[in-house]
C-alpha cells in the first residue's frame, strides 16, 4: 500500500469507529429512556388500576361490617331458605364390575 492510501485508512480508523460507537451509544439511550417512560406510565396506570379494584371489591364485597355501597334495589335478595345438597348413596358411586365372558 501507499504511503496515501495508508493516511486515508488511518483517517477512516480515527473517525468512523468513534463515530460508530456515539450512534450506537446515542441509540441505546434513546432506547433506555423511552423504556423508563414507558415504566413510568405503567405504574401510574397499575396505580390507577388498583385502586379502582379496592373501590369495586369494597362496593360489591362491603367491608367487614357487613355494610355495602351497593343501593337496596341492586341488591341481590338473601335465599327464603338454606339450600341442600343430596349425596347418592355410596353404591351409586361403586363402579359396576362385569364379569369376563370365556368362550
Amino acid at each position: 500500500m501507499t504511503k496515501q492510501n495508508e493516511a486515508v485508512v488511518n483517517t477512516i480508523r480515527t473517525w468512523i469507529f468513534p463515530g460508530l460507537a456515539a450512534l450506537v451509544g446515542a441509540m441505546m439511550w434513546s432506547t433506555l429512556n423511552e423504556i423508563r417512560s414507558d415504566l413510568k406510565t405503567l405504574m401510574s396506570q397499575s396505580a390507577i388500576d388498583k385502586t379502582r379494584i379496592d373501590n369495586l371489591e369494597r362496593a360489591v364485597f362491603g367491608n367487614k361490617n357487613g355494610n355495602t355501597n351497593i343501593p337496596g334495589d341492586r341488591r341481590l335478595p338473601e335465599p327464603p331458605y338454606n339450600m341442600i345438597a343430596i349425596m347418592p348413596s355410596r353404591e351409586e358411586f361403586i363402579p359396576i364390575k362385569v364379569k369376563k365372558k370365556t368362550i
